[in-house]
């Protein structure tokens, strides 16, 4: 029987099989389909500096910087208030800072599941700030990107 669990199994070892590089394209992806959850201008600008081909390791630990400003900025505000659009963008400057994050630098042990697990985090957010009883379908969605990125490789 196939069950989320394994479908985010093989969707995980999908992620670790791609270079560093291309899973940052792809966390781009991800991060854009929440990103309208948080306005803050250093997350949009990292994400502005990841989908770069070429971008540098001086623009990645700057973008990096920013970002984990605004999500230590943004945790302090929603653990202050328990406010669920204020979670929304704490999640989606988490999986900012991951996408950004040089080699070795990323809190996270598996940044490109932080990535994914932080995009998922922030819907849900959302959708309980919004009351809103919709299913959470941001896994479907992660699925569906990372088979058109790996489609357009050829």
């Amino acid at each position: 029987m196939l069950t989320d669990r394994s479908i985010d199994k093989e969707f995980r070892a999908l992620l670790h099989s791609l270079e560093a590089e291309q899973m940052r394209q792809v966390g781009v992806r991800f991060v854009k389909s929440v990103v309208e959850y948080c306005d803050d201008r250093r997350v949009t600008r990292a994400l502005e500096v990841a989908v770069k081909p070429e971008v540098t390791e001086e623009e990645l630990e700057e973008a990096h910087r920013g970002v984990r400003a605004a999500t230590v900025e943004s945790r302090t505000r929603c653990g202050a208030d328990c406010n669920w659009d204020d979670q929304a963008a704490h999640f989606v400057a988490r999986a900012t800072a991951a996408v950004v994050a040089p080699r070795g630098q990323c809190k996270a042990p598996d940044p490109p599941w932080q990535v994914a697990i932080s995009c998922r985090m922030a819907r849900n957010c959302a959708l309980i700030a919004g009351d809103d009883d919709t299913m959470n379908v941001e896994n479907e969605t992660q699925y569906r990107i990372l088979h058109e990125y790996l489609e357009s490789l050829g």
